[in-house]
């Protein structure tokens, strides 16, 4: 192959990967909808800032929150984020095949960047990043399984403690 097919070869290539990049981005917003999250950012924007941190970090470390009266919050905030992990990455979800398209995508790219000697006008900037895209497109899966998981430990660490605070209703032990 000559530098100058590898060369227009590999602006193709970007060209797709920006494409796909696009895609994603537009079927990921699609399942936010889906799954409630938008409706709850938009719920949380009423929340002081304190507590939308608290939310945030008690969501991705899987526990529960210091203030009881956010309990509540923070199992509709889990529930909606793990309902957005799980379109992502259940069998069959095209998000699920996203990741690895890219990451083959970015690889093309990247020995078509070496073969046409483009790396070296990019100033090598250009491989690190289809390295980088590589990897998080291979990655991207078993991340959101792990966010998947955070969440519902969240749920089930601050579903007790959100039931102790509704009125009416009674401690179970």
């Amino acid at each position: 192959m000559s530098d100058s097919s590898a060369t227009a070869l590999l602006y193709v290539t970007l060209a797709l990967l920006a494409a796909f990049f696009v895609l994603w981005v537009l079927i990921d917003q699609q399942r936010k909808i889906e799954s409630g999250w938008t409706e709850w950012c938009r719920t949380a924007k009423a929340l002081p800032w304190r507590d939308r941190w608290e939310l945030y970090r008690a969501t991705l470390r899987g526990r529960a929150v210091s203030d009881p009266r956010l309990a509540a919050p923070a199992v509709q905030r889990a529930e909606r984020y793990h309902a957005w992990m799980d379109s992502s990455i259940r069998p069959g979800s095209t998000t699920r095949w996203f990741g690895l398209g890219f990451a083959v995508l970015s690889l093309l790219g990247l020995c078509l960047a070496l073969i046409g000697g483009a790396a070296g006008w990019f100033n090598y900037r250009l491989g690190g990043a289809l390295v980088g895209g590589a990897l998080g497109g291979l990655l991207v899966c078993p991340w959101y399984a792990l966010l998947r998981k955070q969440a519902q430990r969240c749920i089930d660490a601050n579903r007790y403690a959100a039931s102790l605070g509704e009125p009416g209703r009674e401690a179970e032990l």
